[in-house]
């Protein structure tokens, strides 16, 4: 009976020295705002026939054709969103490139002010406390920097990019 309760004492001392290992809880994680709803996911403008007539001259240009860009449901506490424009230059980095078929034409990008956006532009739009919504109210036209325009289309892709603050 001796060697039962001794044994008994072993295994009980054996189980008392024993030391859980050391564990490392590593939580990761971000706190970001949510984005506001891009409502305006694609905006097509048509410029419509231009006669080659009327785009001879330098600096010649179409009429301004009006593009809105909105963005709502934002959340509470954003107080504007940035937009950034980028697509490819024309030849004097001034406008934005044709890729259609017609020569001479570039694209000119505006603000409703009618202040010229060229490539890697930005604009800000203070978003309504009440709405949590607000809008880029933009002017597209063709333009001839040198003259002589010549037929064919007109396509250009400019691409907005939103930084929310």
């Amino acid at each position: 009976m001796k060697k039962i309760i001794s044994g008994f004492a072993l295994i009980f001392l054996a189980l008392c020295s024993a030391r859980a290992a050391d564990v490392t809880i590593t939580i990761n994680g971000q706190v970001v705002a949510k984005p506001c709803t891009i409502a305006t996911t694609n905006a097509n403008v048509a410029l419509g026939n231009l006669p080659t007539f009327s785009l001879i001259n330098a600096g010649s240009t179409s009429d301004w054709k009006t593009v809105t860009l909105n963005l709502t449901n934002c959340p509470v506490g954003t107080s504007n969103v940035k937009a950034t424009f980028s697509g490819t230059s024309d030849s004097t980095g001034t406008y934005f490139s044709n890729q259609g078929t017609a020569g001479n034409i570039a694209v000119q990008l505006a603000d409703s002010s009618g202040n010229n956006l060229t490539n890697g532009s930005s604009l800000t739009s203070a978003v309504s406390d009440s709405t949590l919504a607000t809008a880029f109210n933009l002017e597209v036209r063709a333009i001839t920097p040198a003259g002589k325009a010549t037929q064919g289309t007109i396509q250009s892709v400019i691409n907005v990019t939103y930084t929310w603050q």
